[in-house]
């Protein structure tokens, strides 16, 4: 016997397919290997076990008594082994677990989560929406969606797509308030501050800059809710373009100084750097990328 019980195993391993799928070339494009080296393979057994396993013949394979002995008492241990292989590697199954800000989940990545689990319903989403930075490695993330600077340079960064900020209000508010033609006005108004950007940076058409770090009459960590309270008449908000498409398109906000541009925030995935992801989160990461166009489409 071999003094190498792992060594043994993969010999053997190779050997009950060789009986299984009836020949050495059927073996070798099967396990992707030369036949020369299933050969040598099944000589080194047949050396360790100092007994001749198989009667070489051009037409079939032929077992020896001793071959066929080894074949029966290892085909189902291997068998029960691919099958615990294939059902780990193979099948897109287990939890999936996905760190984001509150509002990203659900105003923009809610529907493509619903698809994705209908494409795979055997994988199960646990969403920790979250505005504050956590340890990814410490709470067991698979994926994390974040917003502006990657806050750990171990994880690997795929751009989704780019929030383009504005000013934006509704026009109940706009006709009763003060009436604005530039930022420096904007002291004079009811304004709405929201999660992430609680300062604002805008920039005119000719170059102009302005920055507004001044109080707000409301100021929260939910965009959902932020766009919601400009819609009630509740004041200027300071928001993603995305965000309130739908609200622009139905007339219930309008952008306010529409020549002041402003900034421009990337969300990201961030994955751990592993040459060989897990299947769940290879196939989530491919569909976010497919997605990803159309997610982020004003």
């Amino acid at each position: 016997m071999s003094s190498n019980p792992a060594c043994e195993l993969q010999l053997i391993y190779l050997f009950v397919h060789l009986v299984n799928t009836g020949g050495f070339s059927q073996v070798a494009k099967a396990l992707n290997m030369p036949i020369a080296t299933v050969s040598r393979k099944v000589h080194k057994l047949e050396e360790s076990l100092d007994t001749q396993l198989i009667m070489r013949s051009t037409r079939k394979l032929r077992l020896t008594e001793e071959g066929e002995a080894l074949f029966k008492r290892y085909q189902d241990a291997i068998s029960q082994f691919d099958n615990c292989s294939d059902s780990v590697i193979n099948k897109p199954e287990g939890t999936l677990r996905i760190a984001a800000p509150v509002s990203i989940i659900s105003m923009i990545f809610i529907g493509a989560l619903n698809e994705f689990s209908k494409m795979h319903p055997d994988i199960q989403l646990h969403i920790a929406q979250n505005n504050n930075a956590i340890d990814l490695v410490e709470e067991g993330v698979d994926i994390a969606i974040v917003g502006g600077a990657q806050p750990d340079s171990s994880w690997v960064s795929n751009s989704l797509g780019v929030l383009n900020y504005g000013l934006y209000a509704s026009p109940s508010y706009l006709t009763q308030a003060a009436e604005i033609d530039h930022p420096n006005q904007l002291k004079q108004h009811a304004l709405i501050k929201v999660w992430p950007l609680f300062n604002w940076t805008l920039k005119h058409r000719s170059g102009e800059d302005f920055y507004y770090d001044g109080p707000a009459k409301l100021t929260l960590g939910d965009l959902y809710g932020a766009v919601h309270a400009a819609v009630d008449d509740g004041g200027i908000l300071y928001g993603p373009e995305l965000f309130v498409k739908q609200q622009v398109k139905s007339g219930q906000l309008v952008e306010v100084l529409p020549e002041w541009t402003g900034e421009q925030r990337r969300i990201s995935m961030l994955y751990h750097q592993r040459s060989q992801q897990p299947l769940k989160v290879k196939l989530f990461i491919e569909f976010m990328q497919s997605k990803a166009q159309e997610l982020f489409t004003v």
